[in-house]
């Protein structure tokens, strides 16, 4: 019995913790966003339920994908649900290939990041419809701010982790 309310709080404090994680990320991004005013921004968000996705897949679920994609989509006043079904399809994705993923090298994961990115920017123009030069130029500024800033995240997220969360 107590093995079971050991796993199950462990359970309850690892999922709480992603969802820590996650909110501080989006509170970031929206203030990263409302700060510079630019059409395309860094997706934060998306990056850390990419590393959450890849490190405990069993433990982060399809929910907060869900929740801080109708979170973006109220604040930056799109399509309500567009973020929710990038969001899904990306952790679907992430969590079916993850022990791929995981095995690549740092680079290359910044590499698949910023593919995963740009995809998902270019999927959020077309939803908002909003297609010139300068969303061009913003679109592969922040592909190659994701790619440089993955291996941050990523370092960041793992260590606490490590230090925070006890793997099952």
């Amino acid at each position: 019995m107590t093995e079971y309310l050991d796993k199950r709080n462990n359970f309850i404090s690892v999922y709480f913790f992603i969802g820590i994680t996650i909110f501080f990320a989006f509170l970031l991004e929206v203030f990263v966003s409302n700060f510079f005013e630019l059409s395309v921004y860094l997706p934060l968000t998306l990056m850390v339920l990419i590393y959450w996705n890849m490190a405990l897949p069993k433990n982060i679920g399809l929910i907060w994908a869900m929740i801080f994609g109708f979170c973006l989509d109220i604040n930056q006043d799109i399509l309500l649900g567009s973020h929710v079904i990038l969001f899904l399809f990306i952790s679907y994705f992430i969590q079916r290939y993850f022990h791929r993923l995981r095995a690549l090298y740092t680079i290359q994961q910044s590499l698949f990041v910023a593919i995963i990115v740009l995809i998902y920017q270019i999927f959020l123009i077309f939803f908002l419809s909003e297609f010139s030069d300068t969303v061009t130029i913003e679109l592969v500024l922040m592909t190659v701010m994701a790619a440089l800033i993955w291996p941050i995240i990523f370092g960041i997220l793992r260590q606490l982790r490590i230090k925070f969360v006890q793997s099952n």
